[in-house]
């Protein structure tokens, strides 16, 4: 096949805090789905890959990146490694990366779009977080920042271990998750097993999801200590060229605590949605599907983390509205 137009290998992320059921997890996917050959990124914060023997099924698609974290210390690893099954991408159908416990997951996903390489052979298909019902404020209180990380990452939310506490518990946990990440699909289950989500097939970051979430978001503002969500609607169009040069200020610059970012665009003199997402100080612009005629073209942009001035980013994002639109014109 055309190197142009072959299918890239999907990539899934595990990601949660020490205990709440990654590698089980890991393993009901591979038991669940035998007719997929797997590669395995495995990363432990020891020295010796424990849990290389406790994933069953693998067969030798088992990497193990150890001592140290693929967010930070071992992400040039993380890099070596890829280009590897690059050169394996023949070997099998899809990569599923299990973080350790402390990770930031934003810092794996930046490595798919920072490598011209990497970016040609690998599609992030989404990352999914592993969420203790039982334990979460308790590890939101002692590693709040970590493990919010973790959540407001996350296409998808998977509480677990729901069976260990009662229904009222259930609901506030996943009120809790779903104020730092109103954007993320929420499952609830036990054991790691939950029902009615495909975790290999999220098509986070494709353009016609984006659009259906962010269709249900308004403009409002969650909080949960330093980490926070903002979401903003805007009936005027964007100027094209002063959001992008913001969006680089922004994320290059600025870049102080932002996790990610997602939104529909109507941009001026545009007759398609346009799609933006960042990964860390990575972004890209896409293209949707084309306007309703019959329907409000409402820009929709959503920012999750760290000490998000609302009144600030409304300033600037006002700033980047075509002011021909503004006075009516």
């Amino acid at each position: 096949m055309d190197a142009t137009t072959k299918k890239k290998i999907p990539v899934t992320i595990i990601t949660g805090f020490l205990g709440s059921g990654k590698t089980t997890l890991l393993n009901q996917i591979i038991h669940e789905n035998p007719q997929t050959k797997f590669a395995i990124i495995e990363n432990e914060f020891g020295e010796i890959p424990i849990d290389n023997d406790i994933i069953i099924g693998a067969g030798d698609g088992i990497f193990a990146l150890t001592n140290g974290c693929i967010c930070c210390t071992l992400n040039v690893e993380l890099g070596k490694v890829l280009r590897h099954l690059v050169d394996k991408e023949d070997d099998f159908d899809h990569l599923i990366i299990e973080t350790t416990g402390i990770a930031d997951p934003a810092g794996v996903a930046a490595a798919f779009v920072s490598d011209m390489k990497v970016q040609s052979t690998f599609e992030l298909d989404g990352t999914v977080c592993l969420v203790d019902a039982a334990h979460l404020e308790e590890t939101l209180e002692k590693q709040d920042e970590v493990a919010a990380q973790q959540i407001a990452f996350a296409d998808a939310l998977l509480l677990n271990k729901t069976d260990q506490v009662d229904t009222e518990v259930v609901a506030k946990v996943q009120q809790i998750a779903q104020s730092i990440n109103p954007y993320a699909q929420v499952v609830t289950g036990s054991f790691a097993r939950f029902e009615g989500i495909n975790l290999l097939n999220l098509q986070a970051h494709q353009t016609e999801t984006i659009e259906r979430k962010t269709h249900y978001i308004h403009n409002h503002s969650h909080d949960h200590t330093h980490l926070v969500s903002r979401s903003f609607s805007f009936e005027a169009p964007f100027d094209e060229e002063k959001f992008k040069l913001w969006i680089y200020q922004l994320l290059h610059v600025q870049n102080k605590g932002i996790y990610r970012i997602k939104g529909v665009l109507n941009f001026a003199e545009k007759d398609h949605k346009i799609i933006f997402q960042s990964v860390k100080n990575q972004f890209v612009f896409s293209e949707g599907t084309l306007w309703d005629t019959d329907s409000p073209r409402t820009s929709t942009i959503v920012f999750i983390g760290q000490n998000l001035n609302k009144k600030v980013l409304e300033r600037r994002l006002n700033s980047c509205l075509k002011k021909s639109y503004l006075a009516g014109v």
